[in-house]
């Protein structure tokens, strides 16, 4: 937050003044920009903005040239036939560094990860055939990775068939009593630590419907959900990355008026 407040300064006081009618569009991510550069044919007004941007503190840039193509983040835009075009950028160093089968994961908790990732490629992919390619990315990089090439065939295309089905048509007028919110004095929570080897929750939530369901529902229970949380690991030990805050001086207590009176 502190780069991208320090850099707005120059922007907001001496490049976008400055150069303005030449940017109908310009953007930041921290130390990555974006912008449309209207060329009218004058070279040296593009060597003085990137001089200019470079004019600030010790803080230099890399530029790359006028182009109507640019990998920006994980995209790359281009313009074509007065388009604008994108598909999937990863660089070249990537290491895909993906859950491997051997971790201590639900499996459900990995189709949901293969789905997030295809429905981002489908977002940011304008043609189908892109899309595609990098749906086979996927799968060659997991089945490098050490997954069953079934498995991770039959969690792609459950994604793929997901992703595209047809939104369904809801009527948010009418009042539906289920999914009404319930409060915590209705809801009872079963918390338990995930292990590949544990009983699975079904026979868990089978297990209170026969021994203890009647008893909680005349106490007022409406709902018993199995709630998990992964074990600790080695990366709990390695990496801490917690915000030291001093005695009444929390992060949350910071605007005037809420520190305490010392």
């Amino acid at each position: 937050m502190w780069a991208t407040i320090y850099f707005a300064v120059h922007e907001m006081g001496t490049l976008i003044p400055k150069y303005g009618n030449r940017l109908p569009l310009f953007g930041r991510f921290i130390d990555d920009i974006i912008g449309v550069w209207i060329d009218n044919g004058n070279a040296i007004e593009w060597q003085n903005f990137k001089r200019d941007t470079d004019d600030f503190g010790i803080l230099t840039w890399k530029f790359e040239e006028l182009s109507r193509s640019v990998n920006f983040l994980d995209l790359t835009i281009e313009r074509k036939n007065n388009k604008i075009v994108t598909k999937t950028f990863q660089k070249a160093l990537n290491l895909y560094q993906y859950i491997g089968p051997l971790s201590c994961h639900q499996l459900k908790m990995m189709e949901g990860i293969i789905y997030s990732l295809m429905s981002n490629y489908r977002r940011q992919n304008t043609y189908t055939k892109d899309y595609h390619a990098m749906a086979i990315h996927l799968f060659d990089r997991h089945v490098a990775r050490g997954w069953n090439r079934a498995t991770m065939k039959d969690y792609i295309l459950k994604a793929d068939r997901r992703i595209n089905l047809p939104q369904p048509v809801t009527n948010h007028t009418a009042a539906d009593s289920s999914t009404q919110l319930l409060s915590n004095k209705e809801r009872l929570f079963f918390h338990m630590e995930y292990h590949t080897n544990d009983i699975p929750k079904t026979q868990v939530r089978a297990l209170y419907d026969h021994y203890c369901k009647s008893t909680f529902e005349s106490l007022g229970i409406k709902q018993f959900t199995v709630a998990y949380s992964r074990p600790p690991n080695i990366k709990d030990s390695v990496t801490r990355a917690k915000l030291h805050q001093a005695p009444g001086k929390e992060a949350s207590k910071y605007y005037p008026g809420e520190l305490s009176n010392e």
